[in-house]
């Protein structure tokens, strides 16, 4: 049974702390080695000091050091034993190469102490054992750094595996899918040719083999676009239908939104069309909320002649200020959208201190004569 991260932090704090207790003069030593009640107290919360904080060397593994080391000097400064602080510096050590975030720091400083041991051994005859404490904190730092870029390694083999696989299974279903566009083309190629006898099992039979096309394709494109760290929170492409959603998150939020549709849906709208839509509100109730909070919203979809018009418009929020639209990186993505389908888009401050966008969306073709 495999032991979790955090199981394996505590045992490390409570293997340090235990270490670290038979340092405390406790009052129960004989005299000479018992103290008074606030030195007991001083000590044990060095001890504690110096062993707790393991219990997050994870996630701040510099810190954690930086603690060890402290209490590691202090025991030096008054005279006491340094063994069980010297072995949380060791440990702190390869945590800071083992879980850093910035593996040079532990690299130069592993670096440093092995100069150092080096030097101590080359250039002091008398004292040469006193580098051997260096050499240990240097293999530390990077033992520690060796065991991220084995970490690392790993996952990267994992990820190539993991996209290899796709790729191999992208191919698969290429070469499927071409073969029944293939044989679709085939088919309706020999019926312009010859008329069939049976006209209605060769028209069911393109038919079928249209949808095994779609239905490949479909797991082509899955397999293409799949991310293992987002799957979980997929959801299908929206449309304009869940515009309602939209408008009731936004509420349930604290934004005050009114809804209002004008006219009906034409039945041809794509789905691009509809996506780049239910984008366009999003990101406007987004700014909405961000920049003018408090402010009531109106949202109104128009559909007129052969364009759909997207008005949000807000207040002035509660609060004075310049009400803005985010620094014009989402207006960007509205603007590239409303240009995608030859839309136009107009968004600006209100002259009552509000914010109004208003994005039409043609979704037909114009009659010819028809003015734009």
């Amino acid at each position: 049974m495999a032991i979790s991260s955090r199981g394996v932090d505590a045992a490390v704090t409570a293997v340090l702390v235990l270490w670290a207790l038979p340092d405390v003069p406790w009052w129960w030593r004989p005299p000479g080695h018992a103290a008074g009640t606030p030195v007991v107290l001083g000590y044990l919360l060095l001890a504690l000091i110096q062993s707790v904080p393991f219990l997050w060397w994870r996630r701040i593994p510099l810190t954690v050091l930086g603690t060890a080391a402290g209490a590691y000097l202090l025991r030096g400064a008054l005279d006491q034993h340094q063994a069980s602080a010297a072995a949380a510096v060791l440990v702190a050590a390869y945590g800071a190469g083992a879980h850093g975030s910035h593996r040079r720091v532990p690299q130069v400083l592993g670096l440093l102490s092995l100069a150092t041991a080096a030097g101590i051994g080359l250039f002091d005859n008398y004292q040469r054992n006193a580098g051997g404490p260096w050499a240990l904190l240097g293999a530390a730092f990077l033992v520690g750094d060796a065991a991220t870029a084995r970490r690392q390694e790993a996952a990267a083999a994992a990820e190539a595996a993991h996209l290899a696989e796709r790729a191999r299974i992208a191919r698969e279903l290429h070469d499927v899918l071409a073969h029944q566009l293939s044989a679709i083309t085939v088919q309706a190629g020999t019926a312009r040719l010859a008329p069939p006898v049976d006209p209605a099992a060769l028209l069911a039979g393109v038919e079928r083999l249209g949808r095994e096309a779609l239905t490949e394709l479909s797991h082509l494109l899955g397999a293409l676009r799949r991310d293992r760290a987002a799957a979980p929170d997929y959801r299908p492409v929206p449309t304009l239908d869940a515009l309602d959603d939209l408008v009731a998150q936004s509420r349930a939020a604290g934004t005050r939104v009114a809804f209002a549709v004008e006219g009906a849906a034409p039945a041809d709208l794509t789905p691009g069309l509809e996506l780049s839509a239910y984008r366009i509100a999003q990101e406007a109730l987004t700014n909405a909320a961000r920049y003018a909070p408090g402010a009531p919203v109106r949202i109104t979809l128009d559909y007129r002649g052969h364009h759909m018009q997207l008005t949000v418009a807000n207040d002035a929020p509660p609060r004075p200020g310049p009400v803005t639209a985010g620094g014009g990186r989402g207006l960007l993505g509205i603007r590239e959208r409303v240009d995608l389908y030859g839309g136009r888009l107009d968004a600006g401050p209100t002259p009552e201190g509000g914010f109004a966008l208003s994005a039409s969306l043609p979704y037909a073709d114009r009659p010819e004569g028809t003015a734009p």
